[in-house]
């Protein structure tokens, strides 16, 4: 009997060996800064999560102090090789996920996805990448906003019939909080005869309540998109945010997909883009905590990734624009591109992004609030000083009918460290510059050709840009102006070691 407990203690040391070993306990935060990791996940430098040491130095203990010599001294000696293979494999893993595709490889695929979005602007020129993934960004807000509400069935024109179904049964007592998306990638795109299709790859995390436990989780999920062949793209208004296809009213359907506003029915496919399947590439739990810790940068001497033609599409927008290219790179470099580092920076510095709220798209709004939240709660402040711009290197250009996007890589130093309520430096160095590169994506809209705002004014009526309010709305008179219709607003932040183009 005394043997029968012996052996089954011995069964448990290993199985609870086995899983301290294996078990990540969550994902730490690494990098600081805006754009260094914080956007939506803990970045492309996150060690992916704790090993458990602890649990697994208290089980020896354990093990030492109830079982015989002969027994503990070969179990724990098979713990400390198991736990140095299992390091040695997540090591060799990490390293395998860190790493880049090599850089002819990914500036293939980019051209692959450029060659397919021309083709599918001459069927369609109305379409828009800009406006495409905003609309991908609403509907995938709304999808998990709406779970297991009744404003579920809103989304029967813009989902699969079996893919809505599957959605409510399997989340029908789940709902979804705290969403934050934090990029977005063409992965894929398919021109076939009566359907087209397009695969985008969402980056997010969003906390998740089962039966009321919260967790929360970093995600890349794969959404894919399709029409009918041949239909034009809605007017900017109509792809900015869910309305009826046919009326434009906001989305009110039935159950069947029938606009409570104007009576269609809306088939999915038919009038706009539907998700005909959606799956997780991948799901880790995630914490907010470590906010303080930092990491070496990882991508900073990387190869710069250039569009493929990049000598030939600035030459095409300078003709557009009718300038001198040279003399307005040169001018935005310096009035854009310096003059938002330098404001974005100082702004997330304090804790207080309203007053650049005109200068950041909803959705990179949304993203560092998020951050600047969790900053808050966790009483500390992300100080970013003596900031400096060594170099700044146009790489990509791209122009549709209601848009044109320009990507820079800037090369940047700073003092950039964490403080707690009393001032005591708790992560990062404030001696010590840190030396970074990350690309950066503007947006404007087409004929637009003013190149920076008067950051004191809204740019509509002139008024004291002073309550601009969350949703980029100055509140004299009204208007949007966050959304690239006066001037150049930052859309996306992406770090060197994750940009693929």
């Amino acid at each position: 009997m005394k043997n029968r407990k012996l052996n089954i203690f011995i069964l448990i040391s290993l199985i609870l060996t086995i899983f301290f070993i294996l078990n990540p306990f969550g994902v730490e935060i690494l990098n600081a800064r805006p754009g260094g990791g914080h956007s939506y996940s803990g970045g492309g430098s996150s060690s992916g999560g704790g090993g458990g040491g602890d649990g697994i130095g208290l089980l020896i203990y354990y093990i030492f102090s109830v079982l015989p010599p002969q027994i503990s001294i070969p179990l724990v000696i098979g713990v400390i090789v198991l736990k140095f293979y299992v390091d040695k494999k997540n090591s060799s893993e990490n390293q395998t996920i860190v790493a880049t595709p090599g850089i002819q490889a990914t500036m293939n695929r980019n051209y692959v996805i450029e060659r397919s979005l021309q083709q599918l602007l001459s069927i369609d020129p109305n379409f828009s990448k800009v406006l495409f993934l905003d609309f991908v960004a609403s509907i995938y807000n709304k999808y998990y906003t709406w779970f297991g509400s009744e404003n579920f069935k809103n989304l029967s024109p813009y989902f699969d019939t079996y893919e809505l179904q599957r959605s409510k049964n399997l989340h029908n007592k789940q709902t979804v909080n705290e969403i934050v998306i934090g990029s977005m990638r063409i992965s894929e795109i398919n021109l076939l005869q009566s359907v087209t299709g397009i695969a985008v790859d969402i980056e997010a995390n969003y906390t998740l309540n089962i039966h009321g436990r919260k967790t929360r989780y970093a995600v890349v999920e794969r959404w894919y998109f399709n029409r009918k062949t041949g239909i034009i793209s809605p007017e900017p208004d109509k792809m900015r945010k869910l309305v009826c296809p046919a009326c434009a009213a906001p989305v009110s359907f039935t159950d069947d997909g029938v606009c409570e506003s104007c009576g269609t029915k809306i088939n999915a496919g038919e009038m706009q883009w539907f998700v005909l399947k959606h799956k997780i590439l991948s799901q880790e739990v995630f914490s907010t905590k470590g906010l303080a810790h930092y990491e070496e940068e990882i991508g900073t001497n990387l190869p710069t990734i250039y569009q493929h033609n990049i000598q030939e599409t600035s030459m095409n927008f300078a003709r557009r624009h009718n300038i001198d290219w040279n003399s307005w790179r040169m001018q935005f470099s310096q009035n854009v591109v310096s003059e938002y580092f330098i404001k974005i920076y100082n702004a997330w510095s304090i804790n207080k992004l309203n007053s650049v709220r005109n200068l950041l798209t909803d959705r990179l709004y949304d993203s560092f609030m998020f951050w600047i939240d969790a900053y808050k709660t966790a009483g500390l402040k992300n100080k970013l000083e003596n900031i400096n711009i060594s170099n700044v290197q146009l790489v990509s250009i791209d122009e549709d009918k209601f848009y044109e996007s320009i990507t820079v890589r800037i090369f940047a130093s700073a003092l950039d460290y964490v403080i707690d309520a009393s001032g005591k430096v708790q992560g990062g160095s404030d001696k010590n510059p840190r030396y970074f590169s990350e690309y950066w994506t503007f947006i404007r809209r087409q004929g637009v050709e003013k190149d920076a705002y008067d950051y004191s004014t809204c740019p509509n009526c002139g008024a004291p840009a002073d309550k601009m309010g969350q949703a980029g709305v100055c509140e004299y008179c009204g208007t949007k102006i966050s959304n690239g219709d006066f001037s150049w607003v930052l859309a996306i932040i992406t770090q060197d070691e994750s940009y693929t183009g």
